[in-house]
């Protein structure tokens, strides 16, 4: 396993403190292997070219009719 991203680390820490939120030491490793996956998948998408003329959807409809 690789070393943990230490500025997603000191992201995960500043996080938990600005909510009150007790990081058990037993808990912290996972958490912050759980946000780089998260990273990771936000910059795939993130990365994801698009047309400079696309325009957002006018209507969002979840249904596929």
């Amino acid at each position: 396993m690789n070393p943990p991203d230490p500025a997603i680390a000191a992201l995960v820490d500043a996080q938990a403190a600005a909510i009150g939120l007790p990081l058990d030491a037993a808990h912290r490793p996972g958490t912050i292997q759980n946000m780089e996956l998260i990273a990771a998948m936000a910059k795939l998408v993130m990365d994801f070219p698009l047309p400079q003329d696309i325009e957002p959807a006018p209507v969002f409809s979840h249904n596929a009719s």
